[in-house]
């Protein structure tokens, strides 16, 4: 693959940070930025795949209302024998 130099301004402290952890994994600072690219661009991609699905399936009426959900909800957490939510607040029923 054909490479490209690209020039940008990060924080001080960033890089500093940055080239800790390149001389820790024995790399260089090229390596690791190419790498976080790298995710970002798959993180991005993965999350409109996500996105086109959910539209895929709103075209085909494969939805459920919010009522619905709630309703779904309190069902686990009643059948879960909990009237408390993960932040340990009581739900309303």
């Amino acid at each position: 693959m054909a490479e490209k130099t690209i020039s940008f301004r990060a924080d001080a402290a960033k890089i500093d940070t940055l080239d800790s952890i390149a001389a820790a994994q024995d790399r260089p600072r090229s390596y690791l930025i190419n790498e976080a690219i790298t995710n970002y661009i798959e993180l991005h991609a993965y999350q409109d795949a996500l996105v086109e699905n959910g539209l895929k399936q709103m075209r085909q009426s494969r939805v459920i209302s919010h009522d619905s959900v709630v309703k779904r909800l309190k069902n686990m957490a009643h059948a879960r024998g909990s009237n408390r939510r993960p932040d340990g607040r009581r739900t309303r029923v």
